[in-house]
């Protein structure tokens, strides 16, 4: 009873990040997007950014490391957040921000806190940025194609950092008690059912991206098939950590392949133009 608790929880979690991404898009903006569209340059910096950054956490001191969480997370935390409340004022704003990450920092400082209650805050603020972060890609232009291309490499880059050696494993060991911690948590009892925040953005964003290209079935399917192989993936009795991303990426280049194939098959051949001389 007390493990259905903790994947209710994270399943619920998960639906909600998928949900909130969905509807972010379509009734707002990110107000400040940075300059340019995203394009395949960007997706290459992004995966250099995957490769580097466990390895510059694991070697920095936790301070500094909690310091840059905080850093990143609040950015992202206000672009999410001032698109969600385009009528506010920026001050307001900043200060709902500052309220968020000052009490990510509070409980996760504090010890004799009820592990739920840091699990809580933790969870609501990186909800917060998933869908923010999704929209904040997919409304600089990250195209379908670019999805599946992050998740191709992020489906081998999981399996060597993950299942050959203890790259990903050390990371969140390190990070699991610093504020903006990158795992969604729950416990229940002794146990304790986790999922990593890089794995449920990658499923928020590919439902938006196939939205954007093949329309809304292709998006709801891709939301579906999503949100099911977590579920699966939680109940089943795994050990340690396990490389979602191993799962999820074949699954979006299946998907993205049989929608792409659709859509050519059922675009009209091009009219040819006549020339009348008279």
């Amino acid at each position: 009873m007390h493990m259905l608790t903790s994947l209710v929880v994270i399943i619920g979690l998960s639906l909600a990040a998928g949900l909130g991404g969905w509807f972010y898009l379509s009734y707002c903006r990110v107000t400040r997007p940075p300059i340019g569209v995203f394009n395949y340059y960007d997706l290459a910096v992004l995966a250099i950014f995957i490769i580097v950054t466990p390895y510059l956490y694991l070697i920095l001191p936790s301070w500094i490391a909690g310091g840059l969480l905080v850093l990143s997370g609040g950015s992202i935390l206000y672009l999410t957040l001032e698109g969600m409340l385009p009528g506010m004022r920026r001050g307001l704003v900043t200060s709902l921000v500052l309220v968020l990450l000052f009490l990510d920092i509070q409980t996760s400082l504090l010890s004799g806190l009820e592990i739920n209650l840091k699990y809580g805050i933790n969870n609501l603020v990186l909800l917060l940025i998933v869908i923010g972060l999704a929209n904040l890609w997919v409304q600089t232009g990250m195209r379908a194609a670019h999805a599946v291309l992050l998740g191709a490499f992020l489906t081998g880059y999981d399996f060597v950092a993950t299942s050959l050696n203890s790259v990903t494993g050390n990371l969140f060991e390190k990070l699991a008690g610093l504020p903006l911690s990158p795992l969604f948590g729950w416990a229940s009892g002794k146990a304790v059912i986790t999922l990593g925040m890089g794995d449920l953005l990658l499923a928020t964003v590919f439902p938006l991206v196939m939205r954007k290209a093949y329309r809304g079935w292709a998006g709801l399917s891709a939301f579906g098939i999503n949100q099911l192989a977590i579920g699966v993936l939680l109940v089943l009795p795994l050990q340690g950590v396990f490389p979602v991303m191993v799962v999820l990426g074949p699954l979006m280049l299946i998907q993205y392949f049989w929608w792409h194939s659709r859509a050519i098959k059922k675009k009209p051949y091009a009219k040819s133009k006549v020339m009348t001389l008279s």
